[in-house]
């Protein structure tokens, strides 16, 4: 059974942490499919929501996930 894992990098050091990870995931050379996912404050400021429905769909359709992180709206 092929596996769907969602990757959700984020924001700030998510990318680096989803790297790193994906690193391990391709060494342990799993039957997996991974699909990559908008989340975050990038999509936040050009969207208006920081988990667009496309990833929540996205997430209904995978095994599970793997989320790296993500910055919040700064304060004024």
């Amino acid at each position: 059974m092929k596996y769907k894992i969602a990757m959700l990098p984020g924001d700030g050091i998510g990318k680096d942490v989803m790297e790193a990870a994906q690193l391990v995931l391709n060494a342990l050379e799993l039957d997996a499919e991974y699909i990559y996912g908008d989340i975050g404050w990038e999509f936040w400021r050009k969207e208006g929501n920081p988990l667009p429905e496309r990833t929540i769909e996205l997430l209904k359709e995978t095994d599970c996930a793997l989320f790296g992180a993500i910055t919040s709206k700064p304060k004024k």
